[in-house]
This record gives C-alpha cells, sequence and structure tokens, in this order.
C-alpha cells in the first residue's frame, strides 16, 4: 500500500510540475531559513550548559547609583567574597576570582617574551570544585593551594612549552607581569563545548593577596571600589534565592557605609544568564535579536506554508474527478488523506535536500555575522531531531487542511464537475484570499522595518558628532601609569611628515568606554553631587579634535584646572557659560579643580547615550591613548605602516594597531548594520516566496477563467478591461495587506527607535513606498498572466462550446 502510495505521489507530483517547483522552493527557503536559526539559537543557549548544578550557580553582581543614574557592573568589591563565605549559610560554594588581561608574559630566565596575554585569572581550588574541567595533569584540589603557583590550558602549555605532555609541563616556569614568577602545577584541558569562561592561565589567588602593593593596586581590603574584574559566584539552590538576597542586602549594610543619595545594592545572576549579560560585557549574545530571528524563521515559514495551502486549495478543482473516480473504485476518505498526505511528505523531503545546499549558501553570506564558535554539523542527532518534528509541523500545518478538502468531495459532484459547497459561500475561496492578505502582510510589514531601520542608520552615520573625526587615528599603548614611552612615541610621530598632530589622552573623544565621577560646587553649602564623565589629556587634545571653546581657555599642565562642556555647567546651575569661568569643583580626595575653559557640547559614545556632562583634566600620567590627526591627500595605508613601526620600534612587545576613529564610530552601529543585513535578506525571502506564490494562484486562477475572458472578448470587452477585472481583486488584497501591516510596522519600530537618544522620524512616506512597491510587484505577477490570457484566441477557447 505504501509503495502503491509513493508512485502515485510522484506521479502527482510530476504531472504537475509548476505547482511543485513552487511547493518545493518555497518550502526549502522557509526550512533552511529555520535550520539556520535553529542551529544558531541551540548555540547562544547552550554556553556552560555542562558544569554539575549549573541551576545552582549563580554571579553576585553589583549596582550603584544616585538619583541621576546607575552604574551596574559585574563585579564586586574585593572583600565581599570573604564576607559572603562566613554570613551566607544558603551558599555551599563561594567561588571568588580576579581577572586580568594584557598581562606581559616570559620564561623563567627572561629570555623569551611571550607579549601580552588576555584570559589570565588569580583563583583558588574553589574555582575548579564549581566549573568542570577535565584535568590532564596535577591535582584541582591543591593545584593552587600554595603562592606562584599555575594552572594552565592544554593550548597555554604548547605556546609556552612546545610539544610536551602534561606530566611534562609540571614543575615548569613562567613570569608574568615581570614581576611574579609561578610554577605550572596542573594542565586542564580547553573547552570542548562553548563557555564563557574562556580563561588559559590560573594564577593561585595567594600569589596576589601576599603581595602588598598589588593588594592596594586591587583594592583587596577596600569596601569603596567596586571592579568588574572581581568576579564572585556562588552556588546556591534556586529555592534559596529570595532569603539568600535578604542576606546580600544585611552584608552591605553591614560594611558599606551610604553617603548621601549614592548607593550601592547586590543580586544574584544566573549561570544561564551570564552569556546575555549585554550590560556587562559587549561580546554577550543579545536575547532580544535572537527572539527576533525567532521570529523572521517562523514568518519565513509560515509564508511558505500558506503558499502550499493556496495552490492546493486553488487546483482542488482540477483533481475532483481524481477524486471521484477513487471513491467510485472503493478508496475511502483516510486512504484519500494518507495518499494526499504522502505526496505533502515527499515535496517536504525534497525541500529538506535542497533546504541544506540553500542553508550552505546563507552561511557563506553571512559568516561574518555569525558566531566564531558556530558550526554546521547537518546530520547531528539534534539537526536531525529538528528537521524530523519541523517536517511534522510542516506536513500537519500545509498538508492536513488539503488533504481533508480533497477527500471530502461527494464522488457524485466532482464527477459531474459540481461545486463543492453549498448556498453560494466557497470557504476555499474565503480561505485563500485571507491568507493571501496575511502573507503580504508580513512582507509588507518586513519592507516597512527594512527601509526604517536602513534610515535610522544612516542618519546616525550622518549626525554631526561635534567635533572633527576625519583623518584622526589612534593607538594604545602600555597599560602602565609609570609608562614614559608614550611622550618618546608622540614624539617620534611628530617628525613623520604626514602627521598634523599629535595627543596623549586616557581614551579618545569618542569611545565605548566610560569613567565617571562626581563632582560638587566648592561653593555650595548643600554639596550636591553631579555625575560627570571624566577625561585626561595634555594640552593638544582638544585642538586636535577641533572642539572649540565658547568661553575661557584652554588647561595648563602641572594645573589643578579643568575644562567642562556645556550642560555640565548648566546642571551646575549656570545660566550662561562664561559664568562658570572661575569657579571651582570639589573634585575626588578633597581635590578642587579651577574651571578655566567651556567647550561645546559633544558626542563622547554612541547615539544610544544621550550627552552627559564631561570634564577634561590635564594630566600627564595614566594617558594610554595616542591620538593622531594626518594632513590630508595622503595615503593613509603607507602613513599606517610608517605609523605602525615607529610604535613596534618604541613597544616591540606590543600588538595594538593603529585605527580610524571613524572606522570605530561606524563599529558602534554594528549590530545596526547586521540587523539591517538579515532584515534585508529576510524581506527578499518573504518576497520572493509570496511572489512565487501569487504567480502560481494567479496562474492557476485565471486559467480557470480563460472561457469568461474570451466571452467577454467576443462581446467587445478591450484589454485594458480584462486587465482591470482581473487586477482588482489583487489589488484590493493587497491594499488590505498594507493596511494591515502599518500597525505592527509601526509599533515594532517605534519601540525600536526609542532606544536612541538620537532619531529619525516615522514619516508617511516610508509607509507608503513599501505599500506601492508590494503593489507593483503583485499586480505586475497577475498582470503577467492576465496578458496572456487576454490576448488569447477566443475561437480556440470556445470551439469545443
Amino acid at each position: 500500500m505504501l509503495l502503491n502510495y509513493l508512485k502515485i505521489a510522484l506521479r502527482n507530483i510530476k504531472r504537475h510540475s509548476l505547482r511543485s517547483f513552487i511547493h518545493v522552493i518555497g518550502l526549502s527557503i522557509g526550512i533552511a531559513a529555520c535550520f539556520v536559526i535553529y542551529n544558531l539559537v541551540a548555540y547562544e543557549y547552550g554556553f556552560d550548559t555542562f558544569h554539575p548544578e549549573k541551576e545552582k550557580i549563580h554571579r553576585v553582581i553589583s549596582v550603584s547609583g544616585n538619583a541621576q543614574e546607575q552604574w551596574p557592573n559585574s563585579g564586586t568589591h574585593f572583600p565581599l567574597a570573604e564576607a559572603v563565605r562566613n554570613e551566607l549559610p544558603m551558599a555551599t560554594e563561594v567561588n571568588h576570582f580576579y581577572t586580568s588581561n594584557a598581562v606581559l608574559v616570559s620564561s623563567a630566565d627572561k629570555e623569551k617574551n611571550y607579549g601580552r596575554q588576555d584570559g589570565i585569572i588569580y583563583a583558588d581550588s574553589s574555582y575548579f570544585q564549581m566549573f568542570s574541567y577535565h584535568w590532564l595533569s596535577g591535582n584541582k584540589l591543591n593545584a593552587l593551594k600554595n603562592m606562584n603557583s599555575v594552572v594552565l590550558t592544554e593550548k597555554a602549555m604548547q605556546k609556552y612549552f612546545g610539544n610536551i605532555s602534561p606530566a611534562e609541563a609540571l614543575g615548569k616556569e613562567l613570569i608574568f607581569a615581570d614581576t611574579i614568577p609561578a610554577t605550572v602545577t596542573g594542565v586542564v584541558a580547553d573547552f570542548k563545548e562553548s563557555s564563557d569562561f574562556t580563561f588559559t592561565e590560573f594564577i593561585s589567588m595567594a600569589t596576589i593577596l601576599n603581595k602588598e602593593k598589588i593588594r592596594e593596586s586591587i583594592y583587596v581590603d577596600s569596601w569603596d571600589n567596586v571592579t568588574s574584574s572581581s568576579q564572585l559566584f556562588i552556588k546556591i539552590d534556586p529555592n534559596d534565592l529570595e532569603e539568600s538576597e535578604e542576606a546580600l542586602l544585611a552584608i552591605k549594610n553591614k560594611y558599606i557605609e551610604q553617603e548621601g543619595d549614592r548607593y550601592t545594592t547586590f543580586s544574584l545572576e544566573p549561570l544561564s544568564e551570564l552569556h546575555f549579560g549585554q550590560t556587562y560585557s559587549t561580546k554577550a549574545a543579545n536575547k532580544l535579536v535572537i527572539k527576533g530571528l525567532i521570529a523572521i524563521g517562523f514568518f519565513i515559514l509560515f509564508i511558505a506554508c500558506v503558499n502550499f495551502i493556496n495552490l492546493e486549495t486553488a487546483q482542488a478543482k482540477l483533481r475532483a474527478k481524481e477524486v471521484g473516480v477513487r471513491k467510485t473504485l472503493g478508496s475511502n476518505r483516510k486512504q484519500l488523506v494518507a495518499q494526499f498526505l504522502t505526496e505533502t511528505f515527499l515535496i517536504i523531503l525534497l525541500a529538506i535536500i535542497i533546504a541544506i545546499f540553500i542553508s550552505e549558501l546563507g552561511i557563506a553570506y553571512f559568516k561574518e555575522l555569525l558566531p566564531e564558535g558556530l558550526s554546521f554539523v547537518y546530520w547531528s542527532i539534534n539537526n536531525l531531531i529538528f528537521l524530523s518534528l519541523l517536517s511534522v509541523a510542516i506536513l500537519l500545518l500545509s498538508g492536513f487542511y488539503p488533504a481533508l478538502l480533497l477527500s471530502g468531495y461527494s464522488p457524485i459532484r466532482a464527477l459531474k464537475g459540481v461545486r463543492n459547497y453549498k448556498r453560494g459561500f466557497d470557504f476555499q475561496y474565503f480561505l485563500r484570499k485571507n491568507l493571501t492578505v496575511l502573507q503580504f502582510t508580513f512582507s509588507i510589514a518586513f519592507i516597512i522595518v527594512v527601509m526604517a531601520v536602513s534610515g535610522q542608520i544612516e542618519y546616525l552615520m550622518k549626525k554631526d558628532v561635534g567635533f572633527n573625526k576625519e583623518a584622526v587615528t589612534y593607538i594604545y599603548t602600555a597599560f602602565d601609569p609609570a609608562d614614559k614611552q608614550n611622550a618618546v612615541l608622540r614624539d617620534e610621530l611628530k617628525k613623520l611628515s604626514f602627521v598634523e598632530e599629535v595627543s596623549l589622552s586616557s581614551d579618545m573623544l569618542i569611545s565605548q568606554s566610560l569613567w565617571t565621577s562626581t563632582v560638587t560646587l566648592a561653593e555650595d553649602s548643600s554639596k550636591t553631587e553631579m555625575s560627570i564623565q571624566v577625561k585626561s589629556a595634555d594640552t593638544s587634545y582638544l585642538s586636535l579634535y577641533d572642539v572649540p571653546l565658547l568661553a575661557g581657555r584652554n588647561y595648563r599642565i602641572g594645573s589643578q584646572e579643568t575644562v567642562i562642556n556645556e550642560i555640565a555647567a548648566t546642571k551646575l546651575g549656570f545660566e550662561n557659560p562664561e559664568d562658570a569661568i572661575g569657579q571651582f569643583l570639589s573634585y575626588g580626595d578633597e581635590q578642587e579643580l579651577l574651571i578655566v575653559g567651556i567647550i561645546k557640547n559633544v558626542h563622547t559614545q554612541s547615539m544610544y547615550a544621550a550627552i552627559r556632562p564631561m570634564m577634561i583634566n590635564p594630566e600627564t600620567v595614566r594617558l594610554f591613548t595616542t591620538n593622531v590627526k594626518l594632513k590630508p591627500n595622503i595615503d593613509l595605508v603607507a602613513a599606517k605602516e610608517q605609523m605602525q613601526a615607529s610604535y613596534h620600534a618604541i613597544y616591540p612587545n606590543e600588538s595594538h594597531e593603529f585605527k580610524f576613529l571613524d572606522e570605530t564610530v561606524e563599529n558602534f552601529y554594528q549590530s545596526e548594520l547586521r540587523m539591517k543585513r538579515v532584515l534585508g535578506f529576510a524581506t527578499a525571502l518573504a518576497i520572493l516566496i509570496s511572489c512565487l506564490g501569487l504567480f502560481g494562484l494567479s496562474s492557476f486562477t485565471i486559467a480557470q477563467r480563460t472561457k469568461e475572458i474570451s466571452i467577454r472578448k467576443v462581446l467587445g470587452a478591450s484589454l485594458s478591461n480584462i486587465l482591470v477585472l482581473i487586477t482588482k481583486e489583487y489589488a484590493l488584497l493587497i491594499t488590505i495587506a498594507f493596511l494591515l501591516s502599518i500597525f505592527p510596522a509601526w509599533y515594532f519600530l517605534s519601540n525600536w527607535l526609542n532606544s536612541f537618544q538620537y532619531r529619525m522620524e516615522l514619516s508617511a512616506f516610508t509607509f507608503i513606498v513599501a505599500g506601492f512597491i508590494a503593489f507593483i510587484l503583485s499586480i505586475g505577477i497577475v498582470a503577467l498572466h492576465s496578458l496572456k490570457a487576454a490576448n488569447s484566441n477566443p475561437a480556440e477557447v470556445l470551439k469545443d462550446e
């Protein structure tokens, strides 16, 4: 019986080749989109799921703030770990470690220099007890017990010692940060699974706790400083969350004194949320984007399924006699349903095969947008299960209703060619119209969103940031407050003929980093604090970036002076910028700075953030960024090479490269650019599937009206009359779809645009253009078929009547 079903199904697929082609192409595009999105979602949600009792692991995060703003931080105060060990009985395990990046690593004899390394942490044995590592040599219980001990991952071991066994690595020595000797006491395998714990070297915490200078520099005993480097994880039962947060509040109240309106709180973040913590990491995955991708996959597949249902119900009349004959020969309804579902299943199977190839093309196209660790194993167990479940879902969603419809035809009515509905209501026709409207509603909404996203990105790119960022390049130097080589680099760069100006600073004028502090007016008796962004630089900083002074003058090196922006002056209570000149700001440890200049408001972060109060202070230390302004009309590639050569001559162990500021600013909006590209691709797919469906649907419906068209021509109807007759129905459907698409598109875009401090206004023009595009495409497709039918010879069509 099954073999017979397959033979008949293959015969019908071959006989109705146009319909089958549209089905296979539409479904394969939808399946490919869902397949790629499923793998991406599974990858993002698969981080750190292999640790034992993962549901009990939580990170302690800090939130500091005042009446004006909040400062969330993934780290905590250093001494909090010990307080939690002693005063949080619900915590069955406490794991505290301190992260460090750009650490200089060398061999024990200092003959080999491995450069600066990231991914180094100071930890104790609790780290390896909480997180699951496979040990290749050493013992996780005591490997980090003593001072000057280090555990390496296998890749780190090979990098430092070459191709040796993990057992041979034990006892070998390395020097970290020029002053910390460490003996290898263990080697662990690199994670095969996805993890956010990408550390490669683990130095014993006792190493830094016993060095007084390091203790002071990282605030080991301070309850006044929070740093993201100090990470605290605890293991608690999910049922004890509320009680644990209350205990953390009690610890905070015991050790941290609240000053004025400033406050600090602690909360618990589950390990499962760590990968999605965009507040704390620029590399974190965005849950909203992931949900959006799931919705896009669903919409594309839904449009393909709508195509299937529409085309199957449209050609139901053509297969009515087949059903009548089969029922007359003894087939029952269950057998007919099985036959039609078998045919649908074969189409889905063909679509899956083609979808694999389409997936390959999509992965290649979006390669730079996909996470680095994401790999596609097409025939893995998980993917096979997903494709099987997806096939069943498509079979039920697309094939079940048409199968029930066709199998429900009365044999007598079917063989007579009589309609299978009564009282003038054709449910199939009604359903097709509504599904077509729904299909184009999604497509038009996609077009509107893509146009608006493109417009907002263009707005951001062209918006004036308030200073010169063209032909400005920068590079980071050694992250060392005592570094004096940055001044040497500045002087060497000034000697280059194509360099116009060089300035040393804490960071660029616009960047993603943010250093804030609080200030008060020295004469303000209420001592009302104002949160302010702080930058440090030499005296060339303002002129290099062409930042105009509105009042006063530039600061002088070696002086207790500062320059602030307009909004800072306004928030300090001065209506005119000039009035702030000569006032003193209380800042830091009882330090008073004289306001000597007011600059205009400039953007120092992405357009997501509003312009905030800012002060620029004269400094000669902690200037880790070298800013270079280049002369116009030069060879930028050659200039960059020469500057890089000067840099490496002075900093041979550093690996930083010169970057152009305008490119850095553009990178602020990479997520929006990715969103634009993905939405554009999804829109193209949605329109393609919709147009394919409309092509097939109009082909079938117009074929059924050829006799009507011929009679109208005989009675004197012109070509334009016939075109209007056929296209007006579809024009109405597209118009309804356009009206229905306006609200969801507007709702989504309004919420998305509200995340920007500076945004374009949604205009009716965007919606009208999107509707016009859909209208022209759909009417063009229908008109194409209509012309063919209208130009047919009535004598040929009506010769048998």
